[in-house]
This record gives structure tokens, C-alpha cells and sequence, in this order.
């Protein structure tokens, strides 16, 4: 499978060399052949490689994407300038879909990529207690307001999801263990309120990806982690490989599933001089847990390191000058994938 995929990823960039030299300058304008159309069988046999790569076992790749510019100016603002290795890609705005983004969904579909969006409770908190101040309210006093308000944000996010491949559901909550019952009984309405939403959604979209994000450890009711395809865990606050283990052993409580766990990171910012997140010290942060990630051995880990998920994906297509070096890095340490 492998040498097959590097066999259609070679006929493929000599294609695209080879077109690199139709030009012409003339002051006309001309409309370049796309590789598709000049070479149709080497790129027809790379697609079809890329396919079976993705239905084969193999590190899983997310890549989170912000969409919020509906005019694109560069290649970067595409979706189809992510190495065609990322197994699923998650727009940040799902709510208003312009005409080339459901284009260029429909051409990485084409390519064995799923295309998906968050739905994420931690966001929907945020903009309730942003709400409250802007008001002059206490939102901690307005538990059922809160919970009504959480209700039609779910309802509307999950409306969105019939141009998509599925959805990622991110919540952290809060540690149960030392609640009073009466904190207990608050927090368990709020978290029924997601899992029935989310358990809503997933019965009638029974086909579609459902991802969980967040630290599953906090749900009192795990049972919708098995409907899960992956469960991505959050490493915030993480520097090194020992706290990085430490918290996956925390989030792998009872009722938790242990084959399909993700770890989120983040690429660095545009700027080599912004260091304020994307790295351990002076090391990017990606290429250390790929690294991580690809040095698994469940049968002694008790858990499976089965890919990772990375924030701010389009930084790399700016910090490198449209390449994603890093990103293709850390893609071909987890496996030997095709890289554009």
C-alpha cells in the first residue's frame, strides 16, 4: 500500500513540474490546464491511492481550519491547499457556507477527506457569561437561563450539519468527584442537556463522524463515548512527553474508550517571532508529540495512540511560505503518507 502511494505521489509531481513551465508572457490572459486535466490517469491512480491510504490503519490526522474569510485572496484560505494526507479537516465557522467552500469541500471529499466543525460548550459558556457582564447580570445565579440559552445555541449548531461530514463536540466541564449534591444535581442537568442533544443528532445522523473533545473524565454518564469515532484530549498546559502521558492517564477513567484517543496541538503562530503558544520551550510543539504519538506501544501504555488533531493548521501554509512543512513533517512521522 505504501510503495503504491508513493508511486502515484511521484507521477504526480512530475506532473505538476512539468506544467510549471507552461507559461507565457504575453500580456493575455490564459487559463492553465490543472494537472487533473493534463496527466487524468497519474492523478486518477494518486487519488484512488490517497483513498485506500485513508481506509487503511493508519495515525489519524485532524486539522482545525478558520474559514472566517469568505473573499479569499491567497491559496491559503482554501481548504484544498491542506496536505491531501489530513484525514479530517474541521471548519471554525460552519454557520455561513460562501460558494467556493462548498466547492472545495466537495474536492477533498473527492480525495478521502472528511470535512466537519466543532460544537463546542466551553464557546457557547463563554459567550453566556460575556453576555451576563455586557448586561450587568451574574451568570452564576441563572442556572436555568443558562440552560435554556445552551439549549437553542446546541439546536442552532447542530442545524448546520447537513454540509458536513460530521461533528466534533467539545466539553470539559468540571471534575464530579468532591461536588455537593446539589452542585452535582446542577452540573448533570447542563451535561444532559449536551449528551441528549448530541445523542439527538447522532441517531439521525447515524453515518456521520461524531468526535468528542475535551476531558471525557468530567462526564458522570460516559455512554456516549462509544458512539464516538475518536476522542480528542486537550494538552494546554502540557510541555513535555511525561506530563503529556500523565494526562492521558487522567482522562482515561472508567467508561472511557482507550483505541481511538487523539492529541490536540497546535502549530505555531504566522510570526517566528511569536513564541505564545505551538511550542515546548524552544521546540514546536508538533513535531514532539508526533513524535509521541508515532512511539506507541498500546500494549503497554494500556491506550492507543491512534493520531493527533492540531489547532491553527493555516499558520503553517503562512509561517512556510504555502509548503506546511510542519504540518507534512509531523504527517509523515506518524506514517509514510503523500505530501503535496
Amino acid at each position: 500500500m505504501k510503495n503504491k502511494l508513493k508511486t502515484a505521489l511521484g507521477l504526480f509531481a512530475m506532473g505538476s513540474l512539468a506544467m510549471v513551465s507552461c507559461t507565457d508572457v504575453e500580456s493575455v490572459e490564459i487559463v492553465q490546464p490543472t494537472v487533473e486535466e493534463t496527466y487524468p490517469e497519474s492523478y486518477a491512480a494518486y487519488v484512488q491511492a490517497l483513498n485506500e491510504y485513508k481506509a487503511s490503519d493508519h495515525k489519524i490526522v485532524y486539522a482545525w481550519f478558520d474559514n472566517s474569510e469568505k473573499v479569499p485572496q491567497s491559496a491559503g484560505q482554501h481548504i484544498t491547499s491542506i496536505p491531501d494526507s489530513v484525514d479530517v479537516i474541521s471548519m471554525m465557522y460552519p454557520e455561513s457556507l460562501a460558494e467556493f467552500e462548498l466547492n472545495d469541500m466537495e474536492e477533498v471529499r473527492g480525495k478521502g477527506t472528511k470535512v466537519v466543525y466543532t460544537v463546542s460548550v466551553p464557546d457557547i459558556e463563554q459567550a453566556w457569561v460575556d453576555q451576563q457582564f455586557a448586561n450587568g447580570g451574574d451568570q452564576s445565579t441563572m442556572t436555568s437561563e443558562f440552560n435554556a440559552y445552551l439549549q437553542t445555541q446546541l439546536d442552532a449548531l447542530f442545524a448546520c450539519s447537513a454540509s458536513f461530514d460530521g461533528v466534533i463536540v467539545e466539553f470539559v466541564g468540571q471534575d464530579p468527584t468532591f461536588m455537593t449534591e446539589t452542585t452535582l444535581a446542577a452540573y448533570e442537568a447542563k451535561q444532559n442537556i449536551v449528551l441528549n442533544a448530541v445523542s439527538t443528532w447522532k441517531n439521525a445522523n447515524a453515518d456521520k463522524i461524531l468526535t468528542w473533545q475535551g476531558k471525557p473524565q468530567n462526564l458522570t454518564d460516559k455512554s456516549i463515548l462509544t458512539s464516538c469515532d475518536c476522542i480528542i484530549l486537550d494538552i494546554d498546559d502540557v510541555e513535555d512527553t511525561n506530563r503529556l502521558m500523565l494526562t492521558v492517564q487522567q482522562a482515561l477513567t472508567e467508561g472511557v474508550p482507550t483505541d481511538n484517543i487523539l492529541i490536540a496541538v497546535s502549530t505555531t503562530p504566522e510570526s517566528s517571532s511569536d513564541t505564545s503558544y505551538g511550542y515546548w520551550g524552544s521546540t514546536r510543539a508538533l513535531g514532539e508529540v508526533a513524535n509521541w504519538v508515532s512511539a506507541g506501544y498500546p500494549a503497554t501504555d494500556g491506550f492507543t495512540r491512534a493520531g493527533i488533531a492540531i489547532y491553527n493548521v493555516q499558520n503553517d501554509y503562512y509561517a512556510t511560505g504555502g509548503l506546511y512543512t510542519y504540518v507534512k513533517e509531523a504527517i509523515n512521522t506518524l506514517n509514510p503518507a503523500p505530501t503535496k
